[in-house]
């Protein structure tokens, strides 16, 4: 389940002269990191709302009147929103009509539908809960778009402070790829909405925050469980791919007039066609025009819900590497992927360890001594993590500690920069990796900035700075030599930089620009408006920084540097156009579907299973309608996904979370 805002303390102003107020707490991996304040007045509800989020998070306060039937007849949100940008969205509804203008949208129509806030808070989705309650079977028209459906998961009586509050855990379907949750008490006011990366909780319960996100996390799994076996299909015996274009990942070549045969899991046999005999009985699959590929991966994941398997294997990934979780709530979803009562990839999970502070990451993995940190990589070993992730916040001279115990344990090291360092001096205290290609350009930055990493600096100084690099200069070029020679990996997630250096307000989130029809209603609204840019001349420079980083990430491939796809972003269409950014980069297709396949399964310790189509490999494979290696959007064109050996149709899973064709 994802909330309805991501992203602590600011004050939070009750209005003078109210007639009441609800005060709540918004947890970060259980921390305190904000609050939200509900108070009623003059008619209406203001909503103050804000939480900090490693430097982000949004700060709003929102006024809303509604009617008898629930809906808004007013409605203002003013602030910042999770990247400091300011808002200033509006609604109101007289006669028939209905007006609205939002960061992403505006408009003014004859409806009477249900407006859903562009800067939505908790308080808003109950409002919407609210609404539904009262509406006709539950169900509601949406505007912009959409439609929203309300039903019941189940009743617990909740301990808020000293009192026993029946409450009833309610989902709001429509909204995105999985349901929305929210618990309301019996006058239906809020008191949970949230997982374990952020919740907003009404002040007392939170001893209960765990307890319940586990949950409804366990009641949403079960109703997926029920659902999977018919959106796949398991083979009885053989199954043949015939007259299909093979790429070889290891010699980076198509291979014309293939066929690959598997039987159970495995793949039996890689062979001409006009060479092969397929056994009596085995299901054919014609592969005329077609290509088939081993499985993608997305290198940098966080699988918070159930629905991101289901996007995941609709475009292809069959596997991903988690680069920071609850381990408690991983650990089952990935046994859940693997036995597939749930649909999913495969999972390689990386261990989350920062420094505390108030830019702390969100999971409470927080070492400030060499005796923590070791405890804690100890932690990860013992769960079978092959990866230790480092983030923002841990301080320097932990590096090596770090390094030392993970290497002796056989484990890798990757992470982000610690605020302080420089990437040249983390890989040279033993980082194998480097996550996000921005702190290849942070590198050259002054100390100044560096100092600040671990706040939202090392995103905003990327659009302010970038551009003064020049990939071909020396210091760059002597950079990419010394990251080779230490056999260091960069996952660039590039997608992030097209987001926010080109998007732009009203427009289409770039990376999802190719898709956004596609996508449920409300998802689609929230995927127009990205970007760092306020006004024309930051859009100018932020395009200037955006060519910056193509040619770093083109820089670092020529130079012979390890590159593994990630994304840290929408599931499975945004690898997809990860892909095309490295080609347009200036990467060759070849090279960019090895370091999509056989790349990242020997980055992933999983080159003797996955990543080939070779015989007696897992049968984790992709046919797609087209030639790749002459046109990678082709990898879009998804015709059939196999995971393990189990078959599954892209349109069935897209149309089960949403997703037109």
């Amino acid at each position: 389940m994802k909330s309805w805002m991501r992203g602590g303390v600011a004050a939070l102003v009750i209005v003078a002269g109210a007639a009441s107020a609800a005060d709540y707490v918004v947890l970060t991996s259980g921390e305190l990191k904000g609050g939200m304040t509900v108070t009623e007045s003059n008619g209406g509800r203001d909503i103050a709302y804000s939480f900090v989020d490693r430097g982000r998070g949004p700060d709003v306060k929102s006024r809303v009147v509604v009617g008898p039937d629930g809906n808004y007849q007013a409605l203002s949100v003013d602030g910042v929103n999770y990247y400091k940008l300011p808002v200033a969205e509006r609604f109101e509804r007289k006669g028939g009509t209905a007006s609205w203008k939002a960061a992403n949208d505006s408009g003014s129509v004859a409806s009477n539908a249900f407006y859903l806030p562009s800067q939505g808070t908790p308080e808003h989705a109950a409002i919407l809960a609210r609404a539904l309650l009262k509406a006709p079977g539950r169900t509601l028209k949406l505007l912009p778009a959409g439609e929203a459906r309300l039903s019941v998961l189940t009743e617990k009586v909740l301990t808020i402070g000293s009192e026993q509050v029946p409450a009833t855990l309610y989902a709001i379907h429509g909204l995105g790829f999985s349901p929305s949750v929210l618990w309301l008490d019996k006058q239906n006011e809020l008191v949970f909405e949230g997982d374990d990366w952020f919740a907003t909780v009404k002040k007392g319960l939170e001893p209960q925050a765990k307890e319940l996100t586990k949950l409804q996390r366990d009641l949403l799994a079960e109703a997926a469980k029920k659902d999977a076996p018919k959106l796949m299909t398991r083979p009885t015996g053989p199954v043949a791919i015939t007259n299909v274009s093979l790429f070889d990942a290891k010699t980076k070549t198509v291979q014309p007039g293939m066929t690959v045969l598997i039987e159970g899991n495995r793949i039996a046999m890689v062979a001409a066609t006009a060479a092969s005999t397929v056994p009596a009985g085995a299901t054919q699959i014609d592969g005329t025009g077609k290509t088939l590929l081993p499985g993608l991966w997305d290198m940098h994941v966080h699988l918070n819900d159930d629905a991101d398997g289901l996007l995941h294997l609709a475009s292809g990934v069959t596997g991903v590497r988690d680069m920071g979780n609850n381990p408690d709530e991983l650990a089952p979803r990935t046994a859940n992927f693997d036995s597939l009562e749930l649909i999913g990839p495969r999972v390689v999970a990386a261990g989350f360890i920062d420094g505390p502070g108030p830019l702390a990451g969100p999971f409470k993995m927080y070492a400030e001594t060499p005796d923590e940190l070791r405890a804690y990589i100890d932690y990860y070993a013992k769960r079978g993590h092959p990866q230790i992730k480092l983030y923002s916040s841990l301080k320097p001279e932990l590096v090596k500690v770090a390094a030392e115990e993970a290497h002796k344990r056989g484990m890798r090291l990757s992470g982000h920069v610690p605020a302080g360092m420089t990437m040249r001096q983390a890989v040279g205290d033993g980082y194998d990796e480097v996550q996000h290609l921005n702190f290849s350009a942070l590198n050259f930055m002054s100390p100044e900035i560096n100092a600040k990493t671990n706040g939202i600096t090392r995103i905003t100084a990327i659009a302010e700075h970038a551009h003064e690099i020049d990939p071909a200069s020396a210091p760059v070029q002597d950079f990419v030599k010394f990251l080779k020679a230490k056999k260091t990996v960069i996952d660039p997630t590039f997608t992030l930089y097209e987001a926010n250096l080109l998007g732009k307000p009203g427009t289409p989130n770039p990376p999802l620009a190719k898709i956004i029809d596609r996508l449920p209603p409300v998802v689609r609204r929230n995927s127009v408006g990205a970007g760092l840019a306020r006004g024309d001349a930051e859009v100018a420079r932020n395009a200037k920084s955006y060519k910056t980083m193509q040619g770093l990430l083109k820089t670092l491939h020529d130079g012979g540097v390890t590159l593994v796809p990630g994304t840290d972003a929408m599931p499975g269409f945004t690898l997809l156009r990860e892909l095309e950014l490295y080609e347009q980069a200036g990467i060759p297709r070849t090279d960019v579907l090895y370091i999509a396949t056989l790349g990242a399964a020997t980055v992933a310790g999983k080159a003797k299973e996955l990543g080939s189509v070779d015989a007696g490999k897992l049968a984790d494979l992709l046919l797609v309608d087209g030639a790749p290696d002459k046109n990678i959007a082709d990898l879009r064109k998804a015709t059939l996904v196999i995971k393990d050996g189990v078959l599954f149709d892209p349109k069935k899973l897209y149309a089960e979370i949403g997703v037109a064709p």
